[in-house]
Order: structure tokens, then sequence, then C-alpha cells
């Protein structure tokens, strides 16, 4: 459902899911930079931590890790629609903490 509520407000050109548990969903949203989203639900709430691709490693791709990558924002919802919503308002600030962090391990690279 989600997946196609992303497709549907222009979120993502492309949307797969990743991975798919019982307590949570990670989904590939691509669109020139692509961004990973875990979602899960906790009562009436749904919730969903937006990471841009860059953030992580792809071995690192599972709900766990963007959960707890300090990288990212949550958003918070009471329907898919409203989580979509959140989500594509939060895209690029996501993206300016990927180009922040990139930036921090070149310097310590160097």
């Amino acid at each position: 459902m989600l997946i196609e509520e992303l497709r549907k407000a222009g979120a993502c050109s492309k949307a797969v899911e990743v991975e798919s548990g019982s307590e949570c969903s990670l989904i590939y949203c691509g669109d020139g930079d692509g961004v990973l989203i875990a979602v899960a639900s906790y009562y009436d709430w749904i919730y969903a931590k937006t990471v841009a691709e860059g953030s992580l490693k792809p071995h690192m791709w599972h709900c766990s890790e963007v959960f707890y990558t300090p990288y990212g924002l949550y958003s918070f919802a009471k329907s898919v629609e409203e989580l979509v919503q959140k989500i594509t308002a939060k895209k690029p600030i996501v993206y300016a903490q990927m180009r922040l962090a990139l930036e921090r391990l070149a310097e310590m690279e160097e």
C-alpha cells in the first residue's frame, strides 16, 4: 500500500520492497537519488525512518540498520497518505544529511 501511495504522490519513480518482515518493511525509493524507508506500526500509528541511499552500505540495507543509523529522519502518521506527505517533505533534508556525512568521511580520510 505504501509503495503505491509513494508512486501516486510522485515521491518515487521507482519503489521496491527490499525487506519484508512481521515487524518492519524496508522500501527502496528511487528518483535519481535514492532513499531507504523503513516502515513499521505501533498501535494505530504508522512510522517510518527515511535515510539517503548513500548513508548506508548495501550490506546494511535492513530495517534494523536503518532504524539505528544516526542519519535520516523519522515520520509519524495516522494514515499512509499522511505518512507519504511527511516523507516527501523531509526528503531534501535527508539528502542534505547524506552530503554532510560524505564530506565528513572524506575529511577523515585525508
